[in-house]
């Protein structure tokens, strides 16, 4: 339902606020749910302006740790550089709390949108909307995303935000707007709101996900640098496999749907790639977090889109279940143009992947796995260090295990979110700063290893990427070779222009002996 245009010029500004992490991925940030909304907002006679302030490189900063994280300090090596290298430092990527604040103000708007893609960011945002109100105590405040979904009373509570509109845009924005402007809805009436009346948080009873007729496809420009492009879309919601570190329900709902295929076109038609973008290597990713429960439909929308730019790339960035993956459907992906595959192996100690409600088989990975590679496309196959129940003898095993195959190792060192289903006790979350659920973190959430054992697996799954590369300095060999001779680990550190060799002070020498010995 869109309705007539609103009696005066209402401005709504959508922003997102600065990332403070160890690092960021700008090709992976495709903020779709933020778009969705200034595609509704635009669609309801209402002018949008749209900031993305964790892209702006110019803001890029490096900060301190954070006390919260205080613990990490001692890890961060001076000047590591190079392959083997933990994190380095850790910064803000985008302008302070009071620069985004001042940008948002200087645009007159009737009402700001935050969004929060990670409960984890969520002091940023925080921050910002603290400084909005300090000077416009007016502009409505409404928080959104998948970190708001996650916990929305950590948001709520805070005088600064004024609602907190939980899961999906598409079901709840647009009552939002009659309730706000035309006045012919109630706020309790708006579906996943939570507000406040006479200062009392109200949080409504209306809980909703979209249907699969509800669902707006955005495809929307990423990154680009001067040899490639990134493109990113979303064709699907929800997941049915309930893998409990996965947070992807809280926002999304536990059915799956696809958009419908004619909607998907009509977005193709209107995506256009400008000349000068065309002349690069164009990727083009798929956010969906269960993309094979519907193979055929997306083999239909990547034809759709090879129709139009021949030459583009697919990505699966968000994982792929390869058990739902066969040698002739693989095939199939391959012809249709994905140029690598991101394989999702978790665990490969069954009573670790039962725990986590997470299905596998081996046999069947490794099939996969050389069937990609001896199609000379790369493979990415990530594990999650730190699950319930795992011990470092295990984490070792899944290191060495993936050492053997034809793929390049992802480590995700698990971290805890509010509402997952072992971290619903939100006591736990109120005791703890937000970054400290940021998987960089290294967190012993589940007590099962600890952040001197989560690190030293990260470091030695950079130690195997090393390894695996085709292309290595002499340096980078003599490295390899001195741990190999050693059993200790080493990195390189940028001193006075040079790279030199120097042993690791902080990580458990334990595992490292157990997995050279493997």
């Amino acid at each position: 339902m869109v309705f007539p245009p609103l009696s005066t010029n209402v401005r709504a500004v959508v922003a997102i606020p600065p990332v403070c992490d160890f690092y960021f991925t700008p090709h992976r940030f495709s903020s779709l749910g933020a778009k969705i909304v200034c595609k509704i907002l635009a669609e309801n006679s209402i002018i949008v302006d749209f900031i993305n302030f964790p892209i702006m490189k110019e803001y890029v900063k490096a900060i301190d740790i954070p006390s919260d994280i205080g613990y990490l300090n001692k890890y961060i090596i001076p000047n590591e550089t190079g392959k083997l290298s933990y994190f380095t430092k850790y910064q803000r990527f985008g302008p302070s709390s009071e620069e985004c604040a001042n940008a948002i103000c200087s645009l007159k708007p009737s009402i700001c949108f935050l969004s929060c893609f990670s409960y984890s960011y969520a002091t940023e945002l925080i921050d910002i909307a603290k400084n909005i109100k300090m000077f416009h105590q007016e502009i409505p405040i409404v928080v959104g995303g998948a970190g708001v979904s996650a916990y929305p009373l950590y948001f709520i509570r805070n005088s600064s935000i004024d609602f907190a509109i939980t899961g999906e845009a598409e079901v709840n924005l647009k009552k939002f707007i009659r309730a706000m402007f035309y006045k012919d809805l109630s706020f309790e009436q708006i579906p996943n709101l939570f507000w406040k009346k006479n200062n009392m948080v109200v949080e409504n009873q209306i809980k909703i996900i979209s249907n699969f007729q509800e669902i707006e496809p955005v495809i929307s420009k990423v990154f680009e640098t001067a040899n490639k492009a990134y493109f990113s879309t979303s064709m699907s919601r929800g997941c049915e496999k309930g893998c409990k570190f996965c947070s992807n329900f809280l926002t999304h709902g536990r059915a799956f749907r696809t958009i419908p295929i004619n909607k998907v076109i009509q977005a193709i038609n209107e995506f256009i790639i400008d000349e000068n973008t065309q002349k690069k290597a164009v990727f083009f990713n798929f956010e969906d977090d269960n993309l094979l429960s519907a193979p055929d439909y997306y083999l239909e929308v990547m034809k759709k889109i090879r129709n139009k730019y021949p030459s583009i790339h697919f990505l699966g960035e968000n994982g792929i279940d390869y058990t739902l993956l066969s040698q002739d459907l693989t095939g199939r992906f391959i012809s249709a143009g994905v140029s690598a595959f991101n394989f999702t192996v978790v665990s490969i100690k069954g009573e670790i992947l039962a725990g986590q409600n997470r299905n596998s088989s081996l046999s069947h990975f490794e099939a996969m796995v050389r069937f990609v590679s001896g199609n000379n496309i790369s493979v990415l196959s990530y594990f999650i260090c730190g699950l319930k129940d795992d011990t470092k003898q295990n984490a070792v095993n899944v290191l060495a295990y993936l050492n053997k195959l034809p793929t390049m190792v992802g480590i995700s060192m698990f971290y805890g979110l509010p509402n997952l289903p072992d971290f619903t006790d939100m006591a736990l979350f109120d005791s703890l700063a937000p970054c400290i659920s940021n998987g960089s973190s290294a967190y012993p959430w589940n007590k099962s290893l600890s952040t001197l054992e989560l690190i030293t697996a990260f470091r030695l799954s950079r130690y195997i990427n090393l390894i695996k590369l085709e292309r290595k300095t002499e340096l980078e060999l003599k490295l390899i070779e001195k741990v190999r001779r050693e059993a200790k680990l080493f990195t390189l550190i940028k001193e006075k222009a040079r790279l030199k060799i120097v042993e690791v002070l902080e990580y458990d020498i334990e595992m490292v002996r157990m997995f050279l010995e493997k």
